[in-house]
């Protein structure tokens, strides 16, 4: 019954809801103080969406074959903003985090190498969605840009960087 009002709150363009107190890019760690719900391919339904909604500090979002792709990621992310409302808070009192598997490359030449060699791995593991498609692969100057960037796109507040391999060895270089 409540799909028919909730569908014109949730195509009309909102403003950018975005925490000026918040980094808009990090590197991802251990938890903060706070409850913190993840939602990912095993936890995303109506329920935790709801209990998310009403309890939590931060929601983190994770890629996976629920949330293939940057669009997928905003529209979850304008469900919860519908969810707040519908308890009675405001979306500034949620923090929403993205994470992306992040590959930190050498120039552009080695990014698109890389690029090609996670595409190529996918290929043979059978998957129904394209993980490659939501990892950040780029040289070290402009992964900040490119996650910007992706914040943008998906409404959240923040994109946590969760370095792959021997990218984990830029995380202080990337200034973050």
């Amino acid at each position: 019954m409540a799909q028919p009002v909730l569908a014109p709150a949730r195509a009309t363009r909102r403003p950018s809801t975005a925490r000026p107190d918040v980094p808009r890019v990090e590197v991802a760690g251990p938890a903060r103080r706070g409850v913190e719900f993840r939602l990912d391919a095993d936890a995303l339904d109506p329920t935790t969406i709801a209990l998310a909604a009403a309890r939590a500090d931060v929601v983190r979002l994770v890629h996976s074959a629920a949330l293939p792709t940057p669009a997928a990621v905003r529209a979850l992310v304008s469900v919860l903003e519908d969810e707040l409302r519908a308890v009675g808070r405001d979306r500034a009192e949620v923090r929403v985090v993205l994470e992306v598997e992040t590959v930190v490359a050498d120039d552009e030449a080695d990014a698109a190498r890389r690029r090609t060699a996670v595409a190529y791995a996918e290929a043979f593991s059978g998957l129904t969605w394209s993980p490659s498609a939501t990892w950040l692969v780029a040289p070290r100057d402009a992964v900040r840009t490119a996650a910007l960037v992706l914040a943008a796109r998906t409404g959240v507040d923040t994109v946590a960087l969760v370095l792959v391999g021997s990218s984990a060895r830029h995380a202080d270089a990337l200034g973050l």
